[in-house]
Order: C-alpha cells, then structure tokens, then sequence
C-alpha cells in the first residue's frame, strides 16, 4: 500500500504513555521529523513537565501541550477530547503508546488483580481513541494511527496473561483496520518489539521473560526511530529485531500450548514480593 512520503509539518501528533521509554522516544523522533505541535498524555504531571522540556530542547518552535489523564479511567479519553478540541489542533498522527504490565497469576487476588485496568488502558482506550481521531484523518485523506504492540502479544505468556492478550488485541487490529483504510490515504502501523529497556521493567512490572531475556533487551530510542520508520512504511505488524523475529518463527514451530508451558517454566511463578 503505497502512499506519499508523511508531511509532518500538517496538524499534530498526539502521543500516549509519552514521558518515558518507548512512547518518548517516538515524540522525539517524530519532532525530530518535523513535527511542530505535540500533545502528551500521561499521568504524571511533574513527568510531563520533564517530557515536555525534553522534547522541546530538540526544537523549540515546537508547541507542546501536555494532559495529564489516566487513561484506563474511561472519563479520562473525554478529558482528552475535549483538551484536544479546545486547543483546535487537528490531530495527524495518534500514537497508542501507554501501557503496563504486571506479573502476577490472574484472579489469584481480587483486591489487587491489575486485569481489568490493563484492559481499559491497553485496548479500550486504543479504541476509543481510534474511534475519536480517525474519522477526521479519512476526510482529510491522510494521517496515521501508530499501535505499539510486543511479541508477547505473540504466544500465550503464563503470569502476564492479559497484558500478552492485549498486545495480540492490538497487533490484529491494526492490520484489520490497515486493511479496511486501504484507499483512504491514511496509514495504520504498529510495531511488535521485544523486551525492551523501559520502565515496565523491574519489580516484576515487565516483560521479563526468565530465560528468554537472552534473546536480548533493545534501547528504546532504537524502538522509537523503527516505530517512526514502520509508520512512514505503513506497515501493520512489523516485529522489530532479528533476535525477535528468530524467537517468533521457533515459537511459531510448537502448538500455543507448548509455549504456555515452556513460557511458565522460564519465567516461573511471581514471588510473594511481587
């Protein structure tokens, strides 16, 4: 699906979970690029204030306009809405970006089970969002929608069970609606990395795998410029790395239910601690 090279310049992006790791490494290459007007969602607002002083230093003419918002409250996606429309920026490039993950084993403790949070934050409010901003890219015959998705969204992944199923969520329906956009002059693009040096990771809040973190761990600005580079590609599930891309064909090899449990074996239960 050709389509002509993106003009930054037009509108603005709007980048979620963008204060650290993956997500602020895509806003700095996108300004990077030639973006002039950035909005930053994200919970924290001291971490956005840093973000923001961070990405203006790459160019100062850029306008940068933060909200601070948890989106797996589902009041948070009309807070944005209505910031976003206050401002009048039309938004060009959506970043789906925010997430977290927990290892835990699922509804072993009601009182702390994080399921239904990852579900809001890492599929519903991709959506909702989706569903917002992508109508106004097709009439305007351009634009694109980035999903970050992971190669645990890949297998089945014992004891970080829903955060893996919402990574599969994300990486089969960006090619869904990549296809359904097809003529439109919108791109839809998602990268798949591997466990990559974020702050998901530690105390158990990650991707950490056992074993299977000898396939290697990947610096989040390599991450952000290849996101940046499928999005210009428009490529709906492109897994980032040849070390992920050898451990996705091995794993591809063996039934899902072999995974689960050799995945389990490797990563082993989560410590009280955890």
């Amino acid at each position: 699906m050709i389509l002509p090279p993106i003009d930054y310049t037009n509108g603005a992006a709007l980048v979620t979970g963008g204060t650290s790791g993956i997500g602020q490494e895509v806003a700095l290459e996108l300004i990077k690029r030639g973006v002039k007007r950035m909005v930053i969602v994200a919970r924290g607002s001291a971490d956005l204030d840093q973000a923001a002083t961070r990405l203006r230093s790459i160019n100062q003419a850029c306008e940068i306009h933060t909200i601070s918002a948890d989106l797996s409250k589902p009041e948070a996606i009309e807070q944005v809405r209505q910031e976003v429309e206050a401002l009048g920026w039309p938004i060009e490039i959506l970043v789906n970006n925010a997430g977290f993950a927990r290892k835990y084993v699922f509804a072993e403790n009601l009182a702390k089970d994080p399921s239904l949070a990852m579900v809001d934050l890492m599929v519903r409010a991709v959506v909702d969002l989706s569903l917002h901003f992508l109508p106004d890219m097709v009439k305007r015959n351009r634009g694109g929608i980035l999903n970050i998705g992971s190669t645990a969204g890949y297998s089945p992944v014992p004891f970080t069970s829903v955060y893996a199923a919402s990574k599969a969520f994300v990486i089969s329906f960006s090619q869904a609606i990549r296809e359904e956009n097809r003529g439109t002059g919108v791109r839809i693009a998602c990268i798949v990395p591997g466990v990559t040096d974020t702050n998901l990771d530690g105390d158990g809040h990650g991707e950490r795998r056992g074993a299977l973190d000898m396939v290697g761990t990947a610096d989040p600005a390599d991450v952000g410029k290849a996101a940046v580079d499928v999005l210009e590609a428009n490529e709906a599930a492109r897994t980032y790395g040849w070390n992920n891309k050898a451990l996705a064909a091995v794993q591809n090899m063996l039934p899902d239910s072999i995974n689960a449990q050799l995945i389990a074996k490797s990563r082993g239960k989560p410590a009280e601690d955890e």
